[in-house]
């Protein structure tokens, strides 16, 4: 084992390095220097977080922008940076850190309608917490910081409004000027108008990049999706009826938006809508946000006279013509489609590059992490950026991190989830897998293509079978729960979900209690109107097979691997794997899965039968 390490003033804060850790954080260095673009494929368990701040401190990055998916992902981040001792601050949404919001008022408030409130509170004198910055300076907000017992970044910056009397989020923001690395969400790198607007008067090239959990950029185009419903449009009619009766302009305008809308026929899948339809309405966008704006202070000036909270304030109007204003983008598309009874509007761009692009090509380096990097020339090809770029694959070239016989790969030949050849056979035949391998010792994770798939065969698993179905509005801390109550329970999920994507199956002493995944068919994207237009716009840059390659086989390798990797989350961490469909065993798919099958079944009672030696490979026995 190789002793602690001090290079060039930074000292590597653990006893030892893993294997591989120095070699990769040597690679980082050398990035910043060269200002160049590093890949880095590497396993949950390795440490790539220490050894990739390790090396940017050894290439002498000044300053970092560290951008990870969701707020709790900052937290580990936060361990690094304390451990190494250099000077860090950590941004996420301003709206769910604000001390005036009080629990659930925040429901429905979109995060530029929350910024505008908070920016018309803020001059208006209305917040309590902004003024106390005046007294409060960024040097004890750091001491703050740097002293809390916690590396919860929600917590830390609750405490900072108890404590301290401060507006989180600005209390933060002020540290950015001299801290080393900025740790924030992904908008605060790939939205520009956000970039622009918290982190002035820097820009892209000020600062080395790191983005984790870099296979989500495979969908950076969804940061910058807009959603609208019919109820909203009509909500906005009547705030403008209450707030401008005389805007008669602006009421036709919405009539005329509603009716468009409404004309759009939507069934079980989502449709495109024709912009051509919406080319009267896009035009006017600037006018109804300008509308939108006098009636919010209208609103806000009501809300402070009468003791109502200025930054809960929500304007459908608002809402309206920010989704107009995103629509009328040339990149921009309108989808229509049905989440139960209510119909939902969404206007995004299906390009990556049209989001990722920019930040990526223009920062002063840049350094994309995960455990599951997409093959190939991604960054390339699919993100679209033109810069000198290397790739770390960290098994490959320092070693695998798994023990022998600590994964177990069974694959089921006999089903598949196809459309051609579902049904309620198969729906059957699928469950009875499940009620087999529900037997293993462990929590198990069941990964679906679909809710519909999913719906179809958790109705019929065995009635006595304790399990956890994913639903839209499921919390993720409620499952944790179930878990830790249940060790034995069967988590239902859709791939590409939260569960799947954010959940950790552990115990109070962080062993992990997920020992079996069950992956059922291949979770290929749905053949819909948004599918087809997303593989169009791809092959007007890569052609259509290479666009065809990367919206179904690799999206769909990703989503299966980051299943699996809920069962590894440390290196000692022992797994069997149940792939539910024959198509695995194509030489493609089995490829991009990075996959050895150790055993193939063609029968429920065919796994049953290897029962025992699946339970010695969790137990090690």
């Amino acid at each position: 084992m190789e002793s602690m390490s001090e290079s060039g003033g930074v000292r590597w804060p653990y006893e030892s390095f893993r294997r591989g850790q120095r070699e990769l954080a040597e690679e980082v260095a050398r990035t910043v220097r060269e200002g160049g673009l590093l890949v880095v494929n590497a396993p949950t368990g390795f440490g790539k977080t220490a050894a990739v701040a390790y090396g940017l401190l050894l290439g002498g990055a000044e300053r970092v922008l560290w951008v990870v998916r969701t707020v709790n992902e900052i937290d580990p981040v936060i361990r690094e940076l304390k451990a190494l001792g250099v000077r860090f601050t950590f941004l996420f949404s301003a709206r769910k850190s604000c001390p005036l919001l009080r629990p659930g008022e925040g429901e429905g408030l979109s995060g530029e309608e929350f910024w505008e409130n908070c920016r018309l509170a803020r001059l208006r004198g209305a917040c309590p917490f902004y003024a106390n910055l005046r007294s409060v300076g960024s040097e004890e907000v750091w001491s703050y910081v740097r002293g809390h017992y916690s590396i919860h970044a929600t917590r830390i910056a609750g405490d900072l409004a108890k404590h301290l009397g401060v507006c989180p989020f600005f209390a933060l923001r002020g540290l950015v000027e001299d801290s080393v690395f900025t740790v924030a969400t992904y908008p605060y790198l790939f939205r520009r108008d956000i970039f622009e607007s918290v982190l002035d008067p820097y820009d892209y090239q000020d600062f080395v990049v790191v983005v984790d959990e870099a296979h989500s950029l495979m969908n950076a185009h969804s940061l910058v999706e807009q959603r609208l419903t019919l109820e909203e449009v009509e909500a906005a009619k009547a705030e403008v009826r209450a707030y401008e009766p005389g805007a008669t302009a602006a009421l036709e305008l919405l009539d005329r938006l509603s009716g468009i809308l409404r004309g759009v026929s939507v069934g079980r899948e989502p449709v495109e809508v024709d912009k051509a339809l919406l080319a009267p309405v896009l035009g006017e966008a600037d006018t109804l946000a300008d509308l939108a704006q006098t009636i919010r202070e209208r609103k806000m000036a009501e809300a402070l006279l009468h003791g109502g909270n200025a930054v809960s304030v929500k304007s459908p109007l608002y809402r309206v013509s920010s989704w107009l204003l995103l629509a009328r983008e040339e990149w921009a598309f309108v989808f229509a489609e049905r989440e139960g009874e209510r119909r939902v509007y969404k206007a995004t761009p299906v390009d990556p590059a049209v989001v990722a692009r920019e930040p990526l090509e223009r920062a002063r380096a840049a350094v994309l992490m995960s455990g599951t990097i997409p093959p190939g020339g991604f960054v390339e090809e699919l993100l679209g950026v033109k810069r000198e770029r290397r790739f770390v694959d960290v098994e490959l070239q320092y070693g695998p991190l798994t023990p022998p016989g600590a994964v177990f790969t069974v694959v089921a030949t006999d089903v598949t989830t196809r459309y051609t050849e579902r049904s309620g056979r198969m729906m059957q035949r699928i469950a009875d897998y499940i009620a087999v391998a529900a037997r293993l010792p462990g929590a198990k994770l069941v990964v679906y293509p679909s809710y519909e798939v999913m719906r179809a065969v958790v109705e019929r698993l065995p009635l006595d079978l304790e399990v956890v179905v994913e639903e839209r509005g499921t919390r993720l801390e409620e499952v944790r729960e179930r878990v830790m109550a249940s060790p034995d329970v069967v988590v239902n999920a859709v791939a590409g979900g939260k569960l799947v994507e954010g959940v950790e199956f552990k115990d109070y002493e962080g062993r992990n209690l997920l020992h079996t995944v069950i992956i059922v068919g291949v979770p290929y994207p749905q053949p819909d109107a948004y599918t087809r237009r997303h593989m169009a716009e791809l092959a007007k840059r890569l052609g259509g097979r290479k666009a065809r390659y990367y919206v179904y086989e690799v999206s769909a390798a990703i989503k299966v691997r980051q299943a699996l990797g809920r069962a590894r989350r440390d290196p000692g961490d022992r797994a069997v794997y149940l792939l539910l469909d024959r198509r695995y065993i194509r030489r493609r798919l089995r490829e991009l899965v990075r996959l050895r099958f150790d055993e193939l079944v063609g029968s429920p009672s065919e796994l049953a039968q290897v029962l025992p030696q699946l339970k010695t490979r969790i137990t090690g026995g």
